[in-house]
């Protein structure tokens, strides 16, 4: 390979030991997941308090979760975009400065109209940073640990999304709503300042847009520092579609045109119970009797279950593919149809707990298949779509919320119709499942290999370069 000087991304990024570079690549992804994580759920933890202070009812709060929600689908779509020409890492900094400004901002709203347009436009950055994020990690992991890193660095989304239960616990007696906003607002603009000097660009990219070779060189250098790699070295990506321009058509097409809209049904179907549940759990489980400080801490839980569940199925998914995000909408059902029925604050924890590792889990799963499924070429704006599509659950299950709480409807019953959701997770994910093995049978079905050979015959798969 160094005799003719010219290097393949995909094999140098295949054989890497993971290293300082893979190390400090997750650790920035993560740290801005954690923060788009806490800034999408401050409003849900701020909500109780501010109902009280401002004297609005309850239900009301559906439209401000579901407007923040609809600014992440357009922000996905059109970032998602943006990342496949600009870069992934120009993207990810120009999201997280947005929402970071946004989020800071709403320590000054004074009505729910104020508050919901400043969700919305918060939305649009934190949208941004996600099918970028997911793209970068999953373009510099090695294929038998893709799903994996992916799971890794999405779950500091979750984290986030807990720790606010930690902060309005311990803040918001002493400094009022606001304080939820400004913690996240200048913690997420702190690190979107660090990512410019820290983040990687993708070097598959770079190859693919054709730019900054000597950028290329030192990533290169960063990400196998064994190697001897010199000034002059020409650089391959290694798949196919090296230079296609992204049009729509590409994710339905070459075995895409049923599997595409199967990920788009379960990504809609999973992330409605996920956003019903992340943003009204606070105000649910107040309803249910549960002091103020109690219900951030039981909602926070939904949160640590989502990322242990993430950590566990991240496993399978590297070695059953997409048949792995099956089992946990089956096992979240009964789940989420029996959290209404809890009457101890140690039940209800529990219980939350084994909601989140289901829900959230099946989440990390679809984000790391979306990685999957689509080429570097198009795969930020493939996962970008994916999601985009997803928010249309995200935005209508927080509003369909606010408005079965405005019907007045027993909590038990909200959390029946909640399960319901799991059913349709479950049955589409099967069919996706089957027909991904189907088309892409050597890539999903799990490599088996006498030893030493193993790496050899992964580098050898269509897709997943």
């Amino acid at each position: 390979m160094q005799a003719d000087r010219t290097f393949n991304i995909a094999t140098l990024v295949e054989e890497q030991k993971t290293g300082r570079f893979a190390v400090g690549l997750l650790f920035w992804c993560f740290l801005i997941m954690l923060m788009d994580g806490y800034d999408q759920t401050a409003v849900s933890f701020a909500a109780p308090a501010i109902i009280k202070d401002w004297h609005v009812a309850r239900s009301g709060f559906g439209t401000v979760f579901g407007a923040g929600l609809f600014g992440t689908l357009i922000g996905s779509f059109i970032f998602g975009y943006l990342g496949d020409r600009l870069g992934r890492k120009k993207a990810i900094i120009i999201g997280s400065l947005f929402f970071g400004l946004l989020t800071y901002a709403s320590v000054w709203a004074t009505s729910l109209q104020e508050l919901m347009l400043l969700r919305f436009l918060a939305g649009i950055g934190m949208g941004g940073v996600v099918p970028n994020s997911v793209a970068l990690v999953a373009e510099y992991a090695p294929k038998r640990l893709r799903a994996t890193w992916v799971t890794l660095m999405f779950s500091g989304f979750s984290i986030g999304a807990g720790s606010g239960g930690l902060v309005s616990s311990a803040l918001i007696h002493r400094f009022g709503w606001p304080v939820m906003f400004a913690v996240g607002g200048g913690g997420s603009l702190l690190v979107a300042l660090l990512l410019i000097f820290t983040l990687p660009e993708s070097a598959k990219l770079l190859v693919i847009r054709q730019r900054n070779p000597q950028m290329l060189r030192r990533l290169m250098a960063r990400l196998r520092p064994e190697l001897d790699i010199p000034a002059d070295a020409h650089f391959v990506a290694g798949e196919v579609r090296e230079k296609q321009r992204f049009v729509l058509k590409l994710i339905f097409s070459d075995g895409l045109a049923v599997i595409t809209p199967l990920l788009w049904i379960v990504f809609i179907a999973n992330s409605m119970a996920l956003y019903f549940l992340q943003n009204w759990l606070p105000i649910l489980m107040e309803g249910m009797g549960i002091d103020p400080r109690g219900a951030g801490l039981i909602t926070m839980m939904f949160s640590v279950g989502g990322v242990i569940g993430g950590l566990i199925l991240c496993r399978f998914v590297d070695k059953h593919g997409v048949l792995a995000i099956i089992s946990l909408p089956v096992i979240g059902f009964p789940v989420v149809a029996l959290l209404g029925h809890g009457s101890s604050q140690g039940w209800l924890m529990l219980a939350v707990f084994a909601t989140g590792f289901c829900v959230v889990g099946a989440q990390y799963g679809l984000y790391a298949v979306a990685g999957m499924i689509y080429p570097t070429s198009f795969r930020s704006a493939g996962v970008g779509s994916a999601i985009s599509v997803g928010k249309i659950g995200s935005v209508s299950g927080p509003v369909i919320g606010g408005v079965l709480l405005s019907m007045h409807l027993p909590i038990t019953e909200l959390f029946y119709l909640a399960s319901l959701l799991f059913l349709v997770a479950a049955v589409f994910s099967t069919v996706l499942a089957l027909l991904y093995r189907a088309r892409f049978s050597e890539q999903a079905a799990p490599v088996v290999a006498p030893e030493g050979t193993a790496e050899q015959m992964q580098r050898s798969l269509l897709h997943d370069s």
